[in-house]
């Protein structure tokens, strides 16, 4: 297992360390004289960015195992493919939450400088950070299991394919009964988005993600072997 955590760091210690960049990413772009808006704007579009950015650095750690030799290798060792995959969500999971402690603590330093020079107007931007981060978990727990099946290539195509169809399906759905369902709609986020309730909707959200996140990878074991076998090198 040891050598298994070695190898991950090895082959994507620059992708992990990115992670800490990706946090200071928001407080960069107040320094981009370009950009107009006030300063939470800016660090709300920045916030956005680095969310984004992350989670394609986050993808690229899923490179470079889709080999038939090395499946058909890690299946025979001691760990197994068990082991393998363990470690690789271990990992994926650690390059969220450095990128989130990354993202708090930049943005916390922001907020102390802010206030130290007298500027009132800035806000505390985890209400949005937070939730972004279990979202990113939870594109991490769905992005895995396609990739690892299909390889990388033929993995990107089949999710971008079933998310046009989910997309269709929606639209169609939302076209054909759109009045009755945008007032459901609405009234179903007011009545869960409101002060009352916001904490415990993001509660059931978070721990849901984790719950997910775990099913993934137990998805992953079981479809391993069935993805090396169709692996094209």
């Amino acid at each position: 297992m040891t050598g298994l955590v070695y190898k991950e760091w090895k082959q994507n210690r620059w992708f992990i360390l990115s992670m800490i960049l990706c946090g200071a990413l928001p407080t960069v772009f107040l320094f981009e004289k370009d950009i107009i808006g006030d300063i939470n704007t800016v660090r709300t579009f920045g916030t956005i960015c680095a969310f984004l950015v992350a989670g394609g650095l986050q993808t690229m750690v899923l490179r470079g195992d889709d080999r038939k030799l090395w499946g058909y290798w890690i299946t025979s060792t001691s760990g197994g493919c068990k082991g393998f995959l363990r470690v690789k969500y271990e990992m994926v999971f650690c390059m969220v939450v450095l990128f989130m402690f990354s993202l708090q603590m930049f943005d916390g330093l922001l907020c102390a400088a802010t206030f130290d020079i007298g500027t009132t107007e800035i806000k505390d931007l985890s209400n949005i950070s937070v939730p972004l981060i279990f979202v990113q978990l939870l594109l991490r727990a769905i992005d895995t299991p396609f990739t690892l099946r299909y390889g990388n290539k033929k993995g990107s195509l089949i999710k971008l394919i079933y998310s046009l169809v989910f997309t269709i399906i929606i639209s169609v759905m939302i076209l054909t009964n759109f009045c009755n369902f945008s007032v459901a709609l609405f009234e179903t986020a007011e009545k869960l988005f409101s002060g009352d309730n916001l904490s415990m909707v993001f509660v059931v959200f978070s721990v849901s993600v984790l719950v997910i996140y775990y099913l993934s990878y137990r998805i992953s074991c079981r479809i391993y072997l069935k993805g090396v076998e169709q692996y094209d090198h």
